[in-house]
């Protein structure tokens, strides 16, 4: 059998057999892990969004920012370094390298070569903290213990926020590129509603797994909390998608066949790409759409998403580089000389569409192998045809979670963003624990 601390992903028997004095005490795996939690889920507190100064984009990035996770990435990489870089090594998986080696490849030959490095280096930071949390994690208690800490930072500081600094937790008119149905919504410590939204749902998921982990009290607390403010936030997208995470990896708990589970798994992602993607390119599907949805346009998605595509078929092959095509005045435009309001927006607010531009549709496919179908095959391999345990259910909600978010927002290859890193987090996780898992089969 798997010893106790494997079931995160933490092969016990070989940390006893090394030098006992480089093992990490729990109290430096707590501080480190929980500061990681706090900085991935939010590092930018109370911005100001009435200051104007907000709208000159720098394309240098934020220099608190990078001091952050420079110092958060070194912090991890000594623990690793202390308890055994071999316990990552169940990643070097082909899919991972390969996109690894692509991302790495169309960064150098990126239009904007120094930004598209320092997107690189910075989700580097971002996947190595992902990664490196379930090493220094001692069990599954501590993990959950930890996250629940780190959660509880989050939202009573957002709590905090709405009740004795209003003006930089709510939305009001004064905000800048203010939405006329944003004032009113909660933010918190956040610098959108949909940051907020999207923060919330993990804590959500985070308060389920510290239910089944460590405090059934501790954790449906941050449920509560969390699900509170999530429905103050007004994020539509978070709102419709919790429940669909839930019911869907609830199911699996009761499907258990390889089979059932990946379609299960995997209708809803496809669905969702058909719904998203599919209402620009297939004009019956847009026909549906207009019909089913008062917002055929998904409040003016469509019109990004078709960009693009546009985009897109330009460089199919390399793309445009990491952060490099939405985030430089020369690219902005994309050889039009026509202004609207979409040459000015930051993203493609879907995931599947902005992995093309970075890297071609050769990115799209490495990333499909990788993150989508090498995760379902992992979980069958753990779970076989039985229930789900915790840890492996926390990680197949952050998994379906970045999956069908992945339709309308961009989380996939962005290390500032939090449903990014926590479905990084889920890839690896399941992934560790698969490796281990057969490995005390064998030796059982």
């Amino acid at each position: 059998m798997a010893s106790a601390d494997a079931a995160i992903g933490i092969p016990a028997e070989g940390r006893q057999q090394g030098i006992a004095g480089r093992d990490v005490p729990d109290v430096l795996r707590v501080l480190l892990n929980g500061a990681v939690f706090v900085l991935l889920w939010n590092h930018v507190w109370l911005k100001d969004l009435s200051d104007r100064s907000i709208l000159a984009a720098s394309e240098d990035g934020s220099l608190l920012t990078q001091v952050l996770f420079l110092a958060a990435g070194a912090a991890m990489a000594a623990a690793i370094h202390r308890i055994g870089v071999r316990h990552l090594r169940p990643l070097m998986t082909r899919p991972l390298l390969l996109c690894a080696l692509w991302l790495g490849l169309t960064t150098l030959l990126s239009i904007e070569p120094g930004l598209s490095l320092r997107r690189l280096a910075l989700f580097a930071i971002a996947a190595m903290l992902s990664a490196g949390v379930l090493i220094v994690a001692r069990s599954p208690r501590q993990l959950a213990l930890t996250m629940a800490g780190a959660a509880l930072v989050i939202v009573l500081s957002s709590y905090l926020a709405v009740a004795f600094v209003p003006s930089l937790a709510i939305h009001s008119a004064f905000d800048v590129n203010s939405d006329p149905s944003h004032p009113g919504l909660w933010r918190g410590i956040f610098p959108q509603k949909n940051e907020a939204g999207a923060a919330m749902v993990i804590l959500v998921i985070v308060g389920l797994y510290v239910a089944s982990a460590a405090s059934r009290l501790l954790g449906w607390g941050i449920v509560l909390l969390a699900a509170g403010f999530l429905v103050a936030s007004g994020s539509k997208t978070a709102i419709l998608l919790l429940p669909v995470i839930l019911a869907t990896t609830g199911l699996c708990q009761i499907l258990t066949g390889g089979l059932a589970r990946g379609l299960l798994l995997l209708g809803p992602v496809v669905g969702f790409s058909l719904i998203s993607i599919g209402s620009v390119l297939v004009p019956p599907i847009q026909d549906a759409v207009g019909a089913l949805l008062t917002d055929a346009t998904f409040t003016g998605r469509s019109e990004i998403w078709q960009f693009a595509i546009d985009n897109i078929l330009i460089r199919p092959w390399r793309g445009w580089g990491l952060g490099a095509f939405w985030m430089t005045e020369r690219t902005m435009y994309a050889g039009s000389e026509e202004l609207t309001w979409v040459n000015t927006v930051d993203h493609a607010h879907n995931a599947y569409l902005d992995t093309a531009l970075i890297g071609g549709l050769p990115l799209l496919a490495l990333t499909v192998a990788a993150f989508v179908l090498a995760p379902v095959r992992d979980l069958q391999r753990v779970a076989g045809g039985g229930r789900l345990d915790a840890e492996t259910l926390l990680f197949l909600r952050f998994w379906f979670l970045g999956l069908v978010s992945a339709s309308f927002e961009t989380v996939l290859y962005n290390g500032n963003n939090a449903t990014c890193c926590m479905f990084m987090m889920a890839v690896f996780g399941l992934r560790l624990r698969t490796r281990y898992a057969l490995a005390g089969n064998r030796g059982g």
